[in-house]
């Protein structure tokens, strides 16, 4: 495969001033990352470029961005990114296949043959390392050649952007992301429906269900916290898998919010039934202890004629119906 020639020092500011410009006017997280795997491919001469990402709670790394492949996962602590993001080092192997550290399981999957590798630590503001920044193939005009120390130096430059980036975009999750549940927060609900959802409620319908999850004091009486939090993960993953393609919130405590575009009130509340009979069927297994549950819902078609607020007020409503005529049941009518 033939490579390009080095970028002498002009060319090399150049392309520096081109993605800098870009990625100061690109808000978008994922097209932000591609911007900056591509500056490191073109920095440095490299056939492929990929940002990965430390995920310490599935104890695994994963690719964000990689050019020219599918996303990568691989177990935590193997290959060179193992090696790069437990050792918080620069690794530059020009001979990867007589390298212990090197894991060969992706090129023999893929068919691809790796000759050199430049991989870095990415680090956040704390110099604590998230993940890492590879890059794999130096190229010359003959096709292939080896990574050097300018090179470290060149794809330096695009490693902190991806560490600013990524640890950005973490935080944001963090503030916006309910940490027991993993489901998108009040917060996020608020930004969901001013921005995705309000600007099309003119051309379609969409509706609002409020749910909640009925005597959980008693579960957390009878099992203890840790128990109820068990609970509140279980539904919050159901949830998750029935929304299709609305979006499930943490509302507060055991309540939770479903917003449901392009779905009129029928639609939810058939939604919400099946919803319903899922999670009185199923049974939260925590220690020796298996606790059912019930849930009672609240449904609204949006009106577009109020607000927020006043929507959520009447779909509130509905779910006090159903928790004083019974519980464990859907109300869609006042």
């Amino acid at each position: 495969m033939g490579g390009k020639k080095q970028l002498d020092a002009e060319a090399l500011l150049e392309q520096i001033f081109y993605y800098m410009n870009s990625l100061v006017n690109e808000k978008d997280f994922k097209k932000t990352l591609l911007l900056l795997t591509d500056m490191g491919r073109i920095l440095v001469n490299a056939e492929r470029v990929s940002f990965w990402y430390w995920d310490k709670e599935k104890h695994q790394y994963w690719t964000l961005v990689a050019s020219d492949t599918e996303q990568l996962t691989v177990p935590e602590g193997s290959g060179i990114v193992g090696a790069t993001i437990e050792g918080n080092e620069i690794i530059v192997i020009n001979d990867p296949y007589k390298d212990a550290r090197f894991n060969s399981k992706v090129d023999k999957e893929t068919g691809f043959l790796t000759k050199s590798i430049l991989c870095m630590p990415v680090t956040n503001t704390a110099g604590e390392v998230i993940g890492a920044y590879q890059a794999i193939n130096k190229l010359d005009e003959n096709g292939e050649s080896n990574f050097e120390e300018k090179d470290v130096k060149r794809l330096t430059l695009a490693a902190a952007y991806s560490g600013k980036t990524l640890e950005s975009h973490l935080l944001y999750q963090a503030a916006h992301v309910d940490a027991l549940t993993k489901l998108k927060n009040r917060r996020s609900f608020y930004e969901y429906y001013n921005v995705e959802l309000a600007p099309v409620l003119q051309e379609d319908v969409a509706s609002i269900v409020i749910c909640d999850i009925d005597f959980f004091k008693k579960v957390n009486d009878t099992y203890g916290h840790n128990a109820g939090d068990a609970v509140l993960q279980m539904i919050g993953r159901m949830l998750q898998e029935r929304v299709g393609g609305g979006e499930a919130f943490r509302w507060g405590g055991e309540e939770f919010v479903l917003l449901l575009p392009k779905r009129n009130v029928e639609q939810a509340k058939q939604l919400a039934e099946e919803i319903r009979q899922s999670v009185e069927q199923a049974v939260c297994h925590f220690e020796d202890n298996d606790i059912p549950v019930t849930m009672s819902f609240g449904v609204k078609e949006i009106d577009v004629d109020c607000n927020v607020e006043a929507n959520i007020e009447i779909a509130d409503g509905r779910l006090y119906k159903a928790k004083t005529t019974g519980r464990n049941r859907v109300v869609a009518e006042d």
